[in-house]
């Protein structure tokens, strides 16, 4: 089976995990490395933002329920940093009040993904997002 491996620049793209789940975390790391990304993880939002701020990502992806900074907080945060950032949302519980809040804060609807989900499909929404930029 042929992968399509994503390229930022010549290189793997650079994604930024935020799971508060250590089993999720691996799974979706080891998922994400197969198909071509380097991932760090963060175990929360606060960790995630101080991790962005020291080494920029080419995207994010992000739980939304998490201690210390929730994805919301996590979004809004790096927006204000880098607006074009691409960003995909994946949570197990995601209410109406935080789909609004993501929509206005530039996360598009197809990149708000609930669990459970093929992993092969938030690599491939990973990949999308970074081929379009962070408001498609």
């Amino acid at each position: 089976m042929m992968v399509n491996r994503p390229m930022v620049g010549g290189t793997a793209p650079r994604v930024l995990m935020a799971e508060d789940e250590p089993d999720i975390a691996l799974l979706l790391r080891e998922a994400l490395e197969d198909a071509g990304f380097t991932v760090t993880w963060a175990e929360d939002g606060a960790v995630a933002l101080e991790q962005e701020a020291r080494d920029p990502c080419d995207a994010l992806l992000t739980d939304v329920r998490m201690p210390n900074l929730d994805g919301v907080s996590l979004v809004r945060a790096v927006r204000e940093r880098r607006p074009a950032l691409p960003i995909v949302v994946l949570s197990g519980y995601m209410t109406s009040i935080d789909r609004q809040a993501l929509l206005l804060l530039g996360v598009p609807e197809d990149r708000m993904l609930e669990k459970p989900v093929p992993l092969e499909h938030v690599a491939e929404t990973l990949r999308l997002a970074l081929n379009s930029g962070a408001r498609a």
